[in-house]
């Protein structure tokens, strides 16, 4: 435990927030650390809503764990994938995992880990709302399925060695426009997903146009969605319920009660999408 003293303060309020104690770094703690993830930070662009017109005076998104980390705090935020691996790349390397981006498709953002029980990379990926409740072994399990209530996703080898094609299937039908190729071989620094994050940040675009907030919830055995004013509960035998919210205060019900969110100022983010020419009810 002496070792768990040095740890950023960020890095042990992280831990502390997703209920994950400090271990030695093994691919059973990284597990761990994948599933408690998923089970407590949503992923949701509420957040990105927040700081859309911050985003839009300074031209760029910084890299900052321990913003990331306040948010969890004080607001029950989460991100999508810039703000969410980005900060658990950085969780990780402080755990003893050597870590680095993967860029998947042209714009999101996954992790490479090494996987310190043996010479392999595995892939991370906690943001994204898809069950990645374990690491994803490329190399020596080419076939593993990581899936969940009707959500499926494939990681599949590509032509050349070290690339890979991410397919995901919702109730047995194949997203065509969530079908992304990555290369291993290539490395990223943050910086380089600036032109990624430019045409996210755009008006109109898919999360500046929408209200999105998703979390795993395995203990009910189920997975909410909430899309603008729908509500989809996915439970783990496959039934899908739908429930459409008619106002604000529904909203905020459903964030505090099924999702158990109560700082996540649902509302603010509503009055961004206003101001955008966005009525979500």
């Amino acid at each position: 435990m002496t070792e768990q003293v040095h740890l950023p303060e960020w890095a042990a309020n992280y831990l502390q927030y997703i209920r994950v104690p400090f271990k030695e770094a093994s691919l059973a703690y990284l597990t761990e650390i994948c599933t408690a993830h998923h089970n407590r930070i949503p992923f949701e662009n509420i957040s990105t809503l927040l700081r859309y017109h911050e985003y839009h005076q300074q031209g760029r998104l910084e890299q900052d764990e321990k913003r990331f980390v306040d948010q969890l705090m004080q607001l029950n935020a989460g991100g999508t994938c810039y703000m969410i691996n980005s900060s658990l790349h950085q969780l990780l390397n402080q755990l003893g995992f050597p870590t680095r981006y993967t860029l998947l498709g042209e714009g999101h953002v996954g992790l490479l880990v090494r996987n310190p029980d043996g010479q392999e990379e595995v892939y991370v990926d906690c943001g994204n709302a898809a069950p990645f409740f374990e690491p994803v072994r490329l190399e020596t399990y080419p076939d593993q399925v990581s899936q969940y209530a009707g959500i499926e996703v494939r990681l599949r080898p590509g032509d050349e060695p070290g690339t890979y094609t991410y397919y995901r299937y919702v109730d047995g039908q194949l997203l065509t426009d969530l079908v992304w190729s990555f290369d291993t071989r290539k490395t990223y620094q943050f910086d380089d997903f600036q032109p990624a994050i430019r045409e996210y940040f755009k008006p109109n675009d898919l999360f500046t146009s929408i209200l999105r907030c998703q979390l795993w919830q395995l203990e009910q055995e189920r997975s909410l969605s909430l899309i603008n004013n729908i509500l989809s509960i996915r439970h783990e035998d496959g039934r899908v319920d739908k429930r459409v919210l008619s106002d604000l205060s529904e909203l905020r019900e459903v964030i505090d009660h099924e999702f158990k969110l109560p700082k996540l100022p649902v509302e603010d983010a509503v009055t961004v999408l206003q101001s955008l020419g966005v009525d979500i009810f």
